[in-house]
């Protein structure tokens, strides 16, 4: 026999007892909606969480009040976002050309949200920089390569303007000592034969007097004709600008080894050298896409020369500032070591730059 159901007592006096919209639809089993708040919803539309502000603490994604469909609100969110980039990118940038060092402090200090990566910062900029070179050297006429031969040794010039209308890229202009070219090196340039006479000259003398670099002769005896040929200096330099953007980038950390012996007491780490030159790298590149980037806007001397001669004036003075910031050494401390590190990064970018030409030569 089975026992009767139990029964639910009724409320005792003076409780009140209320039934919510939503206690009743999960009482039926139905699904609600979200719930509103003045025509807003309080969850975020991606991960559900509950939203506090304009943008979710879970997943960090920006609440907006309607959903972009109509064109209009489409182009205003653009334009916001564009214009102001959660405001990180304009923050990045002012500090980064006006505040010398203060971003590399802020990052070791700790105070990251409101800038953008050290790292994306490096590769946003450089990206843009060797776009502007690229283009400022289509734009411009390329150089002639004059070379010289006096019987005994090779001479090249580089002519700035570019050949004249019909020249080749590879001239000759024969030494006064000279009367005749020997074997015809220079002279033949303009021929396939006489450049591939002009490599094999080439070969012949890095297998007598290259040491150990002779067994490399063949691979350079087949780069020469690959440049000599037509087409071969503009591709050339098209490897060199795309190997130098990664040689620069591996540039970085062989400064900070250097930058390392500088400041053993107190003892620094070896990222905050890093991140210092990763920032002052990043200030350098904008200053050469500037000065790259305004000879193609206008060729007049009244406003490169000043231009030019300002930001020559800025950068060292930028990197005197910065460093005062990030490592906090009296003045003549400082001004000691700015001069030792700019001997020794210019001297790592020359043979940077240098390795960089070969090897783009050797793999064309």
């Amino acid at each position: 026999m089975s026992s009767p159901a139990p029964v639910e007592s009724p409320p005792s006096a003076g409780t009140i007892v209320t039934a919510t919209p939503d206690a009743a639809a999960d009482a039926a089993g139905v699904k609600h909606a979200a719930p509103q708040s003045a025509g807003r919803t309080t969850l975020c539309a991606n991960c559900d969480a509950l939203l506090t502000g304009k943008y979710c603490s879970e997943c960090g994604q920006r609440h907006h009040d309607r959903p972009v469909h109509d064109f209009g609100h489409f182009v205003s969110e653009a334009a916001e976002d564009l214009t102001h980039a959660d405001s990180r990118l304009w923050q990045t940038l002012n500090a980064l050309l006006f505040r010398p060092g203060f971003l590399t402090r802020a990052f070791l200090d700790g105070r990251r949200a409101r800038y953008l990566p050290p790292l994306r910062l490096y590769l946003v900029i450089s990206v843009i920089f060797f776009v502007v070179v690229d283009l400022s050297s289509r734009i411009s006429a390329p150089p002639v390569v004059v070379v010289a031969y006096n019987g005994k040794s090779f001479n090249y010039q580089v002519v700035p303007g570019g050949p004249p209308s019909g020249a080749h890229a590879v001239t000759h202009t024969p030494a006064p000592t000279s009367g005749t070219v020997a074997d015809g090196l220079a002279a033949a340039a303009a021929t396939p034969t006489g450049r591939q006479h002009l490599c094999g000259q080439s070969e012949h003398y890095i297998t007598q007097h290259g040491g150990w670099f002779a067994s490399w002769a063949p691979r350079v005896t087949q780069s020469c004709l690959a440049a000599a040929a037509e087409g071969g200096l503009e591709r050339l330099t098209e490897d060199f600008e795309h190997n130098l953007e990664r040689a620069m980038f591996l540039l970085l950390p062989l400064m900070a080894l250097a930058v390392k012996p500088f400041y053993r007491k107190p003892p620094r780490y070896y990222v905050e050298h890093l991140l210092f030159l990763l920032h002052y790298q990043v200030l350098l590149f904008v200053l050469l896409g500037v000065s790259t980037l305004l000879p193609m806007i206008t060729s007049s001397a009244l406003v490169l020369s000043p231009v030019d001669t300002a930001l020559a004036i800025y950068a060292p003075i930028y990197g005197y500032l910065a460093m005062r910031r990030v490592y906090g050494q009296g003045r003549w401390l400082t001004l000691t070591k700015l001069s030792g590190l700019a001997t020794i990064y210019l001297i790592l970018c020359g043979l940077v730059v240098t390795a960089t030409i070969s090897f783009s030569f050797l793999t064309l």
